[in-house]
């Protein structure tokens, strides 16, 4: 035994070289048997983590574990590297995990920690809601419920009362507290809707669409479906302005008149080339006259695009 824990740390310790770091308590003369390599791993981990490398704190402890190797305090150290890198949520679970441990040191401080970051997140949440006189619903209840559904409460709860910008802050100040569960990136795209910002709803469900997640996965590829092409005619749209802008307005009315040919329910572009085609009026009596005239030309210029397209000879 004395044999196979020495050559695990030896392993461990070339490992740690190739990652150009030299092993401070990780001597596999040390290591004569199971215990002594557990200890002297965790003490390299911590030495790892306090010297701003928590990322190979975190393999060199999953490595230990693949090794055959258990302790409570492998996951414990696991969950500090974790904060360190910035996920708390996955720290957090960690910890919960040990909260039921035999040993009571482990347990308590499992405990402890695990309450640490819900309460930083809590906090940070609540600053939030404060700066807007928000008053929470559902964050700080104690319902037995994980933290990470009361805060998805919080933030729906927020868009339905037409707190929209706070349901958006909510979900990216959770994100930014190391919080990953995904339906926060979802929630953030609906209240993104709200805030009329959909082509940044629309990136955010495009990447969604293909999560391990069924569920979710499904919700996307719906949201995506629905705002696609909305997306793509307020482009469009800002595209022709810029056009007019530029002294080129019967480009942009072609492209209008060829988008509704596409697709002939698109209001926002009818809307838009009736705009183009007929001047601002005052009045409430010319401005219902502009409107029908405004009807009248898209239809004539739909009609003439599609003449042309017809006495296209075909081939």
């Amino acid at each position: 035994m004395a044999n196979s824990a020495q050559g695990i740390a030896r392993d461990l310790a070339l490992g740690l070289l190739e990652q150009q770091w030299q092993p401070q308590h990780l001597s596999p003369s040390r290591a004569d048997h199971p215990e002594a390599l557990l200890e002297l791993c965790l003490h390299e981990s911590i030495a790892l983590r306090e010297n701003g490398r928590p990322q190979l704190s975190l393999e060199l402890l999953t490595a230990v574990q693949q090794a055959g190797l258990q302790n409570p305090w492998l996951l414990d150290n696991q969950a500090r590297a974790l904060v360190a890198l910035g996920e708390r949520q996955a720290a957090a679970a960690l910890w919960q995990r040990l909260t039921q441990h035999s040993d009571a040191a482990v347990a308590k401080t499992a405990r402890d920690m695990a309450a640490l970051q819900e309460d930083s997140l809590r906090n940070a949440l609540g600053s939030v809601c404060a700066r807007v006189g928000w008053v929470p619903r559902h964050l700080n209840t104690n319902d037995g419920s994980p933290l990470i559904e009361r805060v998805l409460q919080e933030i729906i709860t927020a868009r339905e009362l037409n707190a929209a910008q706070l349901s958006h802050d909510l979900a990216a100040t959770t994100l930014e507290q190391g919080w990953r569960d995904p339906w926060l990136h979802d929630n953030q795209a609906r209240a993104l809707v709200h805030l009329q910002r959909e082509p940044e709803a629309l990136a955010i469900w495009q990447e969604l669409q293909n999560h391990p997640q069924d569920d979710l996965a499904a919700t996307a590829r719906g949201m995506v479906e629905l705002y696609s092409a909305r997306v793509a005619q307020q482009e469009l749209i800002r595209h022709c302005r810029e056009l007019v802008e530029r002294g080129q307005q019967r480009e942009a009315e072609a492209r209008l008149v060829k988008a509704l040919l596409a697709d002939p329910g698109a209001e926002e572009l009818r809307e838009h080339l009736g705009n183009l085609l007929q001047p601002n009026r005052t009045d409430l009596l010319s401005q219902e006259l502009q409107q029908r005239e405004g009807q009248l030309a898209i239809h004539e210029r739909l009609l003439e695009a599609l003449e042309r397209q017809l006495s296209v000879p075909q081939r």
